[in-house]
């Protein structure tokens, strides 16, 4: 069975069944590792953003002059850009992650299936999962 490239349909690796299973496993149990570490991320972000309101809370009425509020109009924008951004992240993992399950499901139906077409994002992945198991 080989693995093809969906744009430019080079062959990537020929590889059997099983070995294609066990890498898309892998493929997409890395990928949902990515999504929580992104999820982390935003989390992070968010307390962080909820320590620095605290903290301006505490502040006397005198302080808070001087010291000027931590969600500023500047603040409260980077704040949504970057959710936004890593929320777009995650989408976009999300579906190579429907990508790696509709294989998968070929695999399933189909087993004598020649090619297996794959978007360059997978197969920069492949190659990065190939390289690795040959250190």
């Amino acid at each position: 069975m080989i693995i093809v490239d969906e744009v430019y349909h080079n062959v990537v690796y020929r590889l059997s069944t099983e070995e294609i299973r066990h890498l898309i496993k892998r493929l997409k149990a890395r990928k949902e590792e990515e999504i929580e570490g992104i999820k982390d991320k935003i989390n992070k972000y968010e307390q962080k953003r909820r320590a620095e309101e605290a903290m301006y809370q505490s502040l006397s009425p005198i302080r808070k002059w001087f010291a000027g509020h931590p969600a500023s109009h500047h603040t409260a924008v980077e704040y949504i850009v970057h959710v936004k951004d890593r929320f777009k992240q995650i989408d976009s993992i999300k579906r190579n992650i429907q990508e790696l399950d509709q294989v998968l499901l070929l695999l399933g139906t189909h087993p004598v299936t020649e090619e297996i077409p794959l978007s360059p994002e997978i197969i920069r992945e492949i190659k990065f999962i190939k390289g690795m198991e040959a250190l």
